[in-house]
């Protein structure tokens, strides 16, 4: 569990990868854990679309930020972060006992979180910004309503459209910098998390499967493409099971199924 094996770990995944395509699929098992993996998937569809090479660049960009604003005024998940990165750094200075850790690049992890710890501490619950601009305010009304940022309902929005890239780019970073913080800390925390997982081979037997589990809060199940199947996995922080589906068929259950678990 530590930086050179997280290494090395993650180069075997991209070996098995290449060599068998796999999906991962992965489950919350308490409710803080599935604020985070939200938090992340609107993270990643703004970083996605940031650079606007299309109008549809632009309008999941918005998408995503409206989304991330509501879900930040709906659930705070800022005393939790800072609570599980001060658990991380205090079993990280455990590491500094082990002959053979990377001293070097477990220190500066260490440093790396306790500066995220501060910056996370220091970013206000209120993002009273979003509510201040008159802009993102009349677009974000519309954003909700299906077809409602078409040109007739918001021109203010296409004529920002029609601006250089440069400074619609600016705009759009200069928006999204109010969650750059928290972005930083969770996509490390969940990295750190996802290293840390106890990987296991399982087999679901008629499609079905069930396990217990302890000091896990959510599970990757990673099934090879080939196999032609989905999981529907239902749990909570003792128990998880999951029952993988047929993609050629709707609502049939799959036959004996080999996959990949991992606890995190």
């Amino acid at each position: 569990m530590y930086p050179v094996y997280w290494f090395c770990c993650t180069l075997a995944f991209l070996l098995f990868d290449t060599l068998i395509k796999m999906i991962a699929f992965e489950y919350p098992l308490n409710e803080k854990t599935r604020s985070y993996l939200r938090f992340e998937f609107l993270f990643s569809q703004i970083q996605q679309s940031i650079a606007f090479t299309s109008e549809s660049d632009s309008i999941a960009y918005f998408k995503g930020l409206f989304e991330l604003i509501e879900l930040s005024e709906r659930c705070d998940i800022r005393h939790d972060l800072v609570k599980d990165l001060r658990l991380l750094a205090e079993q990280m200075d455990t590491w500094l006992n082990l002959e053979q850790a990377d001293h070097d690049a477990v220190a500066q992890l260490i440093l790396e979180v306790e500066s995220l710890i501060k910056l996370v501490s220091a970013t206000p619950k209120q993002l009273k910004f979003y509510k201040s601009s008159r802009f993102l305010t009349s677009l974000r009304q519309r954003f909700f309503i299906p077809s409602g940022s078409c040109n007739f309902d918001l021109p203010q929005f296409h004529f920002w459209l029609a601006g250089d890239l440069p400074e619609r780019q600016k705009d759009a970073l200069q928006w999204f910098s109010h969650f750059v913080s928290l972005e930083k800390a969770l996509t490390l925390f969940l990295k750190i998390k996802r290293s840390q997982g106890v990987i296991s081979q399982q087999t679901a037997k008629n499609g079905f499967y069930q396990d217990e589990v302890e000091n896990c809060s959510f599970v990757i199940i990673r099934v090879a493409k080939s196999e032609q199947v989905y999981p529907m996995i239902s749990g909570h922080k003792q128990r998880f099971s999951v029952r993988f589906m047929s993609a050629d068929s709707e609502n049939t259950h799959a036959a004996t199924t080999d996959f990949e678990q991992i606890c995190c």
